[in-house]
């Protein structure tokens, strides 16, 4: 299944997991993606949610290229000029919670990576004649890992991200790598609010740390 001639496949492959995440703090931010590289995280994705996304980046961008390995890209992009402001501040790659086309013509034009949302597999199709090599299926909790191969019997080639419902546990991750995904995406269930709020990064490290030990405990049996 894997796509071996694309490098971003390979470092999401390798990678596993995706945190995502955003808060309005420059100084949270700093210490979320710090702790996040300390659990064994390579790929993470700030979330352009807040007033404040654009603002804490550049400083996101700095420190992530001093950790060796780390890619950083930024979520919940919809339209093109959304994607070219983050891509301008070094965004790696682009994460959408929709299939918009003009997005995802102009990522390929500029050659950076675009993970669309997708619910269907006409969407799913879609993505791909746009160039998108992996798909984001959303919400995750609704579509269930039984999505998985049934895009797969019809589009073998494209790889999978679910996000949405995706709970930091055994339980629920290893259903969606025995249907096929490449890794699996998670927010505040990785990244606890109460734990953020009260400063319990070493909580949040832990938790990190399992994840990624199971995932590569899956896919070594795999």
């Amino acid at each position: 299944m894997r796509n071996q001639e694309s490098e971003f496949i390979r470092k999401m492959d390798k990678a596993g997991v995706m945190p995502i995440f955003y808060h309005p703090d420059e100084n949270v931010c700093l210490k979320l993606l710090e702790t996040a590289y300390e659990g064994g995280i390579r790929v993470i994705e700030l979330v352009n949610r807040g007033d404040r996304a654009t603002l804490v980046f550049p400083a996101l961008k700095r420190l992530a290229e001093s950790l060796p390995g780390l890619s950083l890209g930024v979520g919940t992009i919809y339209h093109p000029w959304q994607a070219e402001e983050f891509i301008e501040m070094g965004a790696e790659f682009i994460v959408a919670p929709v299939m918009n086309a003009k997005l995802g013509d102009y990522c390929r034009k500029v050659d950076v990576p675009w993970v669309p949302g997708c619910g269907t597999v006409t969407e799913v199709f879609q993505a791909t004649e746009l160039g998108a090599e992996l798909v984001k299926i959303y919400p995750a909790n609704i579509l269930g890992p039984d999505f998985v191969p049934a895009i797969h019997a019809v589009l073998p080639k494209v790889e999978i991200i679910p996000t949405g419902g995706v709970e930091p546990n055994l339980g629920s991750i290893k259903p969606w790598f025995d249907a096929g995904v490449l890794c699996v995406g998670m927010g505040s269930q990785l990244l606890r609010k109460d734990w953020i709020a009260n400063g319990e990064y070493s909580k949040i490290s832990s938790s990190i740390s399992s994840v990624v030990n199971w995932i590569q405990d899956i896919k070594a049996n795999q």
